[in-house]
C-alpha cells in the first residue's frame, strides 16, 4: 500500500515559503498601490482641467482677474466633480447631462488604465516568481531516489557459502 501524497498534510518548510510568497506579495503591493493612488488622482485632475478648457468654464466668473490657464489650474484642483458639473448646467442646460455622462464615461475610462496597468505591475514579476518556485518544487519532487545501499549480510556472501 503506497501512501498519497496529494492528500499529505503541506510540511513546515512549503507553509513558509508560501508565507514568505504572501508577505512579498503584499508588499510589493504597497508601493504599487500607492503609486497607482497617486497616478489616479493626477488623471482625475487632468479630465477636470480638460472638461474646464473644452467648456471654457472661466467664462462663468467674469470677476475674474486672472489669466484662464490659472483658472483651470487653480479649479481642477479645488472644485469637486459635482461643483464643476454644476457649473456646466448653468452654461449648457439640458445640454448638461450629456456633457457629463461623457465626462464620467472618460474619467472611468482613464482610471480604470491606471488600475489595470498597476494591478500587472503587482502581478506579472509575482506570477514569475511563483512560476519559478513551482517549477523548483516540481524538480525537487521529480528527482529520482537512490535506493539505499545495504551492506548484503555475511550469509548471502559467496566466500561463507559451502
Amino acid at each position: 500500500m503506497t501512501a498519497d501524497t496529494n492528500n499529505a498534510p503541506p510540511s513546515a518548510q512549503s507553509l513558509l515559503w508560501k508565507l514568505a510568497f504572501l508577505v512579498v506579495a503584499a508588499g510589493y503591493a504597497v508601493p504599487v498601490i500607492s503609486t497607482a493612488y497617486e497616478r489616479t488622482l493626477e488623471v482625475t485632475r487632468q479630465q477636470r482641467a480638460q472638461l474646464i478648457v473644452q467648456h471654457r468654464l472661466w467664462e462663468l466668473h467674469p470677476d475674474y482677474a486672472g489669466t484662464p490657464q490659472a483658472w483651470t489650474r487653480f479649479a481642477s484642483l479645488l472644485l469637486t466633480d459635482r461643483q464643476l458639473m454644476t457649473r456646466v448646467r448653468t452654461k449648457y442646460g439640458e445640454l448638461a447631462e450629456q456633457i457629463e455622462l461623457d465626462y464620467r464615461r472618460d474619467l472611468f475610462i482613464a482610471q480604470a488604465e491606471v488600475v489595470l496597468v498597476a494591478g500587472a505591475i503587482w502581478a506579472l514579476p509575482l506570477a514569475a516568481l511563483y512560476g519559478i518556485g513551482v517549477g523548483v518544487a516540481v524538480a525537487r519532487r521529480r528527482r529520482p531516489v537512490e535506493p539505499e545501499k545495504t551492506e548484503s549480510a555475511p550469509s548471502s556472501d559467496s566466500r561463507y557459502r559451502p
